[in-house]
């Protein structure tokens, strides 16, 4: 690892077999974690090939799964210290901690449960299991908005299974993972597959609800007595305020026989979706059925029941809690407007109805919901009228078979095991390709996605009829190993002297190709590297604003910083309506300007185009750009707007402040902050004031000093007084003791008093 790129900042934490880091990326100039596996004699791995392989290893799982639920992964290889992945840095809490001030209430259930199944999906689609899900593998962070997001992180035990593995040992035979989360097929040492993972979500789900472990006990061998036995207090018992079909779903997750459980995330998610949709149709009940039901622990196989009306009465024990967002923003969860991607369409935002709706839901099943038991529930449906939009600020993925996920696949589809991204292909018969085509054109497809088995295979010779081959076969709806096309494409190398570039640039930016289908090609593109078909991609996007495969022409061309292209992103960004555009454009201009040598001029156009907009988004964009080129023209501009009667303006300078290249700005904050009466404008600026001091930049140690003894005084929450104790410690500055004793007086609560003596303590360890 460059030192000169990565600059550690801190450790975060440590478990068994790794260490994770805080760290500055000085050339993206992004907060970035960094996770190492120990290699002092008897931490971690002692073989350091295996610890190499390990790390790695869960580097290409997640670099594999590319979706907003999941943390992404930047980097990753070695150097003279040993392995190492660089990861998104999430800030936000764990679920364990979240769950540590109360459970959760139905509205912040329904979003982790939704959230973390679509993440689940997207994993299970490259057929990653996961093994270790846990509260504290699951990160809730909040967006600007308010909304919360939850995250998957530490796929360090995952692995890609296509078929049944059995449960890694190490360390005097001992399991990893968390035992009050693990299934019974872990301790028994037989094969693991998807409904592993669902067992640890229910197990998860469950905690999260009633306070208290599903399998509980005073020493291990109790714990894996419960889970081996499966003796576990119904859910409804703990938390009778939930509606029955909630609980019953929860502990259908944690059936003993796998059989029993939900055969995948896509299934579980549906079978959610359906109960609350027929719960809304019959005011808040489900209506009874007939027919094979979920086997739920504890009891007997027995019809659904209506659900319970919500009860008054809570165990004061499990009283729930609203997950409330860092500085006194109000939550939102109850009208969050952005769904995780739909288990349905793959790639798209759903709406369901909400349990409280008596009519016209959102989403209404094409017939009436059928009983289910183990893997066969639930039967698939065509969801009506849903409401579509791409979550914010996020990067479509290679999706799945999306006219399989809607329409169910056929008896001869169902001959075939459909391939993730980097996962080895098993053809194991049918019609891939339609009927149309020979038997040899299939003969030859086969060929070619089969290749894909080799994880380690690039520039596989290919011809041109092998392209238009490959291209071709994405025509076919019925297709159903996608994903392994669009990876064939990516490590194909040209034989006879055509450009696949220009090949698969010219089928992405046909008007005839589908969406989907547009923005894998893309990713393609992007994924191959080459300048000419990325540039293409660019100026396509600038003539569709609006598709979503824009913002991957974005993401692709930003990896290069080229000013050039400075031009196209302004224009995307002043034309388009999608949100993860919008925001792919603004971080590919803020890239561009960081590098530039022209900042003055940049500055110049920023100006320009923000006095002639008058859309709201665009010129909050704008402003916020402005912060990133240090010019006196671009600080006499966002000094105006931070002074402006639109909150959101003046929430917008604070963050064009926070990015500035000196601390000069760091008085026109504080003056701000002591005018301001609005409650997210004001946090807003202390933030930007923390970001300010706290970026790599040259700084005047005595009057740094100074200004954070300034903010601190300004510092009126918990969260803001906790935000400097942090950044005191991790500096470990001549100016860090006078800080952290700031904090020691009696004037602060007992929290923050012994927090700041903890990192006193700290720094004089």
């Amino acid at each position: 690892m460059s030192d000169e790129r990565y600059e550690i900042r801190g450790k975060i934490g440590q478990g068994g077999v790794g260490a994770v880091y805080r760290a500055y990326d000085t050339q993206l100039r992004r907060e970035v974690a960094i996770k190492r596996v120990l290699a002092e004699e008897g931490e971690g791995y002692e073989d350091p090939e295996i610890a190499t392989k390990n790390l790695l290893k869960e580097a290409t799982a997640l670099s594999s799964v590319q979706h907003p639920h999941i943390c992404t992964v930047y980097d990753a290889g070695v150097d003279k210290e040993g392995p190492f992945v660089v990861m998104e840095l999430i800030n936000g809490k764990t679920l364990d901690e979240m769950v540590e001030r109360g459970t959760l209430t139905f509205d912040d259930f329904r979003e982790v449960a939704i959230q973390s199944q679509e993440a689940m999906i997207a994993a299970q689609d490259l057929d990653l299991v996961h093994r270790d899900l846990k509260p504290s593998n699951v990160m809730v962070c909040w967006l600007p908005s308010g909304r919360f997001q939850v995250k998957l992180v530490d796929f360090g035990l995952a692995k890609f299974s296509a078929k049944p593995s059995l449960q890694t040992i190490d360390h005097g035979d001992a399991v990893f993972g968390s035992i009050f989360f693990m299934a019974p097929e872990q301790f028994e040492r037989t094969p693991l597959d998807r409904r592993t993972d669902m067992y640890a979500l229910g197990c998860m789900y469950y905690y999260s609800l009633a306070g208290t472990y599903p399998f509980n006990g005073d020493s291990a061998p109790q714990v894996m007595a419960g889970h081996l036995q499966n003796s576990v207090q119904p859910l409804h018992e703990l938390r009778p305020d939930l509606p029955h079909w909630v609980c019953d779903w929860v502990m259908w997750h944690i059936a003993r026989n796998m059989d029993d459980r939900p055969e995948s995330a896509r299934v579980a998610l549906e079978k959610f979706l359906t109960d609350e949709t027929a719960a809304a149709q019959h005011g808040g009940t489900l209506p009874v059925r007939t027919g094979p039901q979920l086997v739920i622990p504890t009891t007997s196989p027995q019809p659904n029941r209506p659900a319970a009306a919500p009860s008054t009465t809570v165990n004061t024990q499990t009283a729930p809690q609203t997950i409330t967002p860092p500085g006194g923003q109000t939550p939102v969860t109850a009208s969050q407007t952005i769904r995780p991607a739909s288990v349905i369409t793959g790639g798209t935002a759903i709406q369901p109805a909400r349990p409280a709706v008596a009519s016209n839901p959102t989403i209404t099943p094409a017939s009436g919901p059928t009983a289910v038991t183990g893997v066969t529930a639930p039967q698939n449906t065509t969801p009506d009228g849903v409401t579509e939009a791409a979550p914010e600020g996020e990067g479509p993925t290679l999706a799945p078979d999306l006219a399989a996920a809607k329409k169910g696949l056929s008896s001869k589809q169902k001959l075939m095991i459909s391939a993730g991204l980097g996962v080895a292909i098993i053809v194991l018969g049918g019609v891939l390709i339609g009927k149309s085509s020979t038997g040899s054109e299939n003969k030859k497809f086969n060929e070619l996605v089969e290749q894909v088995a080799d994880l380690t295979a690039r520039d596989i010779p290919t011809t041109e009829d092998d392209m238009k081959l490959l291209l071709d076969a994405l025509a076919d709806d019925t297709l159903t190993n996608r994903n392994a096309v669009f990876q064939r494409m990516v490590i194909a190398k040209a034989e006879g002297g055509y450009s696949i570039d220009k090949m698969v640039l010219s089928y992405a930016t046909a008007p005839d190709t589908g969406e989907e289908d547009r923005k894998n090609l893309a990713i393609v593109i992007g994924k191959r590297g080459d300048q000419g078909a990325i540039k293409g991609m660019l100026k396509w996007a600038t003539k569709n604003p609006n598709d979503p495969a824009a913002q991957i022409a974005i993401d692709a061309a930003n990896k290069t910083i080229e000013e050039e292209n400075f031009t196209s992103f302004i224009q995307i960004l002043g034309a388009t309506r999608n949100n993860g555009v919008r925001s792919s454009a603004e971080k590919a201009l803020a890239n561009v300007i960081s590098k530039s040598r022209r900042k003055s001029s940049l500055a110049e156009q920023l100006v320009g185009a923000f006095d002639a907009s008058v859309d709201e988004k665009y010129r909050l964009a704008m402003i916020r750009l402005l912060g990133n080129t240090g010019t006196d023209q671009a600080r006499k501009t966002i000094s105006e707007s931070l002074a402006s009667s639109n909150t959101n303006e003046r929430i917008a300078a604070a963050t064009a402040f926070g990015a500035w290249p000196t601390d000069e700005p760091f008085d026109d904050l504080l003056n701000a902050f002591e005018n301001e009466d609005t409650v997210a404008a004001k946090n807003a600026i202390f933030k930007s004031a923390i970001n300010l001091l706290s970026a790599k930049r040259k700084h005047d140690q005595d009057e740094l000093g100074n200004r954070w003894l300034t903010l601190a005084g300004y510092s009126t929450t918990n969260s803001q007084k906790s935000k400097i104790i942090t950044e005191a410690v991790n500096a470990r500055a001549d100016w860090s003791p006078n800080v952290l004793k700031f904090f020691t007086s009696q004037d602060h609560d007992d929290r923050i008093q012994s927090l700041a003596e903890k990192g006193l303590d700290k720094l004089n360890g």
